[in-house]
């Protein structure tokens, strides 16, 4: 995967603390939903601006001088997030291990956003199998890699109760189905080519040409 060419091993760490803090769910919202929805749901206090307590985290991020990862443990193929930093800037990436030495990034949140790089049959799979965290912190978890035009409206629901299952418990299920409802805006639609899955999302690295054909063939197989 080109974004970690000539990285060293040991800067990736485990980022399992990171499903305990509320500013992190936030941060990987931030941008597809309003910020006061956000802050009702993740937010510490008001007299803290949300933008502060995201800022406040990459920084704790970086000063330890790793990445953290998480991995949601699907067994032979895995699913994984990295939040990355470096020359002044910081995101996730969101990627595929289909196993032997293969990393294959499928989507990314700053630093260059593509995506997405899931459909929803294939999110609900890694939901079903991880074992990282709770359903919930899977499912949101997943958001952010996750495009699918065709998906089932029951998922705005399902999205509301895992945004108020990590979320501040005195928020409203309506900011947290107002919130969902803008989470899940997407038009990608995602068919089968022969054997492979492709987006035609078109900052879709799993389009058609994104990415070279064996490599779009091991991530179908991958996520099925």
């Amino acid at each position: 995967m080109r974004r970690y060419d000539g990285v060293p091993p040991e800067i990736l760490a485990d980022g399992t603390w990171l499903l305990e803090r509320r500013t992190f769910w936030a941060s990987l919202m931030y941008g597809l939903a309003e910020e006061d929805l956000l802050h009702a749901l993740f937010g510490s206090g008001e007299e803290v601006w949300l933008t502060d307590q995201i800022d406040n985290l990459h920084e704790e991020i970086e000063q330890s001088g790793k990445w953290p990862v998480l991995r949601l443990g699907t067994q032979a193929s895995d699913f994984a997030m990295v939040a990355w930093h470096g020359h002044g800037t910081e995101g996730y990436d969101f990627v595929v291990l289909p196993g032997g030495d293969r990393c294959i990034s499928v989507a990314s949140v700053e630093g260059g956003f593509y995506g997405p790089g899931l459909s929803w049959p294939e999110a609900e799979r890694l939901i079903e199998r991880g074992q990282l965290g709770s359903t919930a912190q899977r499912l949101l978890l997943l958001l952010r890699a996750l495009g699918d035009a065709d998906m089932p409206t029951e998922v705005v629901g399902q999205v509301a109760e895992a945004l108020l299952a990590v979320g501040n418990a005195t928020c409203s299920y309506e900011i947290a189905v107002e919130a969902a409802q803008q989470l899940l805006k997407d038009e990608a639609r995602w068919t089968m080519q022969g054997e492979v899955l492709l987006c035609d999302g078109r900052h879709a690295v799993r389009r058609p040409g994104g990415l070279p054909p064996e490599d779009l063939l091991k991530l179908t197989r991958a996520l099925q």
